[in-house]
């Protein structure tokens, strides 16, 4: 379960960072698929923020406070030429038709329940970073390439509280920054070496571990 679950509290974890194999336990998805739609209640939708050609296309703006996600690239036509869709031709929405259509129901007042989200990053091979809740409030749909994609627009789940949230620079750095210091530090600790607790130091662009962070040893790992 992610460390921000809006009003339900949990002891904080020393790290955001997750193996594939913990991330699969928790969410039950397939680590390959951008986008898990759940329309429930007690159960979070899922992103997953990938590469897309070898980019990642994740933006936050902290002026509006707005995390920016690229839609889900379909599995049933190859090329990147392809536009991203959002029904197939029987008419089934894609997953990215399921969001767009709770986003804007939510945007227009449609929808008085906003979807939340659980996102996470994708770091490196088998490595993940847990980015947090978000509220699903708006889509739209741009270009790229010459290609249509979508672009969907959250907000954190805790923005209400954001000043107390100790580690929301690291969880807006982008997944490129994330994975680009994941492998300049090769995963381990810029002061001593270690490999456990591991969190993104945002001013410093490094990996640092509870204790060279200053911090106390004992939270959770």
């Amino acid at each position: 379960m992610s460390n921000l679950l809006g009003e339900v509290y949990e002891p904080v974890r020393a790290s955001s960072l997750v193996s594939g194999s913990e991330l699969i336990e928790r969410e039950g998805v397939d680590l390959q698929k951008g986008m898990t739609f759940r329309d429930l209640e007690d159960t979070l939708s899922v992103f997953l923020v990938l590469e897309h050609d070898g980019e990642f296309k994740d933006t936050w703006d902290a002026r509006t406070f707005t995390y920016s996600f690229r839609g889900h690239d379909s599995t049933t036509v190859s090329g990147r030429e392809h536009d991203q869709i959002a029904m197939y031709e029987s008419g089934k929405l894609s997953d990215n038709g399921k969001f767009l259509k709770a986003a804007r129901a939510y945007a227009e007042g449609a929808r008085r329940v906003v979807l939340q989200i659980q996102v996470y990053e994708k770091v490196s091979s088998g490595v993940w970073f847990d980015k947090g809740i978000f509220n699903l409030v708006d889509a739209r749909q741009d270009t790229d390439g010459g290609r249509k994609v979508f672009t969907f627009l959250l907000q954190p789940a805790n923005l209400s509280r954001i000043a107390d949230d100790a580690h929301h620079g690291e969880r807006m750095m982008s997944a490129a920054e994330k994975a680009a210091i994941w492998e300049r530090a090769r995963g381990r600790c810029e002061g001593c070496g270690t490999q456990t607790g591991l969190r993104f130091v945002p001013k410093e662009g490094v990996l640092k571990c509870p204790a060279c962070r200053g911090e106390e040893i004992g939270l959770l790992g």
